[in-house]
Parts: structure tokens; C-alpha cells; sequence
């Protein structure tokens, strides 16, 4: 008997909640986080002063191993290539959820002093965002990959608690 670890009781169901929607991110996240658990070197620890290296090699890289284990859920968590934001370096993603539900998530923030997950219901224009289902997650600017995980991890923590 295969055990998974999604909180949906019907994988069939194509009606979930935007809630249900974020607790199923945060499963793949747990799972992501706990694989990832690797030391950094002190030298590591510095921000690089190019923000595209901070998106390849950092963010890049967590949004690689959280799309691997939604995978492994059925779900894909793909980047969206053709947006660009002239003000942002940061990217934006798309996750098309088992039984067919689509969710944004756009990063922002100035480099390196902020970054936010802002996490979306999915328009139909692809320019757009909904207003009505959405959730804004404050992220820590870390050159460490487990520290920018457990902030979004604690992000969408206190998210399911409100």
C-alpha cells in the first residue's frame, strides 16, 4: 500500500481550495527542505553582487528541488520564460497542480535587500494576477539554499495559521 504524503483525501479531486492549494506546496516544500540539509562553507555566505547569479545559482536551484518533489506528486512547477519585469530580476513560475488547477508565483523585491513569494490564483491573461486568492510571503536574501527554503516554508507555516 503506497502511503503519500498529500493532504487531499481524493487525488482525483479537481476542486481544491487556494488553501488546500498552498498546503499541498508546503508538503513538497517539507520534503524539499529536509533533502537539502547540507553545511555551506563561511566564504559561501556572501551575497554575490550580481543579482542574476543570486537567481541561477540560489533560487534557481530551490525552485529545482521544490519542482522535483511536486513532481513526484503529480503536480509541475514550471518558469514562466516570457516574463519579464524591467525593475525585478526575479522570476516568475507556474504550477499546474494534479486535476488540472493553475497557481502563480512571482518573486519580487529590490536585490539584494528584499525579497517576497507573492502566490497567485492563476489569470487567464498571463500578465495579470488575481487579487481575490492571493498570499504574500516575506523571503530572507540568503546565499544559503536551506535558508531561503525555511523561510518560505515558515512563510506559508504562518500563512496556514492565520
Amino acid at each position: 500500500m503506497e502511503v503519500r504524503n498529500s493532504l487531499r483525501s481524493n487525488p482525483n479531486d479537481t476542486t481544491m481550495t487556494f488553501t488546500a492549494q498552498l498546503d499541498e506546496m508546503l508538503v513538497a516544500l517539507r520534503q524539499a527542505h529536509a533533502r537539502l540539509l547540507a553545511p555551506m562553507a563561511h566564504q559561501q555566505l556572501l551575497l554575490p553582487e550580481d543579482p542574476e547569479i543570486f537567481r541561477e545559482d540560489v533560487l534557481g536551484y530551490v525552485m529545482d528541488e521544490w519542482g522535483a518533489e511536486l513532481r513526484k506528486e503529480g503536480h509541475v512547477l514550471e518558469e514562466v520564460t516570457s516574463w519579464k519585469d524591467p525593475a525585478s530580476s526575479y522570476p516568475r513560475y507556474e504550477l499546474r497542480l494534479q486535476g488540472g488547477q493553475v497557481v502563480d508565483l512571482l518573486f519580487s523585491g529590490i536585490y539584494p535587500e528584499s525579497l517576497h513569494l507573492h502566490i497567485s490564483k492563476a489569470a487567464p491573461n498571463k500578465n495579470q494576477f488575481s487579487d481575490a486568492h492571493t498570499v504574500a510571503v516575506p523571503l530572507l536574501v540568503s546565499n544559503d539554499p536551506n535558508a531561503l527554503l525555511y523561510s518560505i516554508v515558515g512563510g506559508l507555516q504562518d500563512f496556514g495559521k492565520a
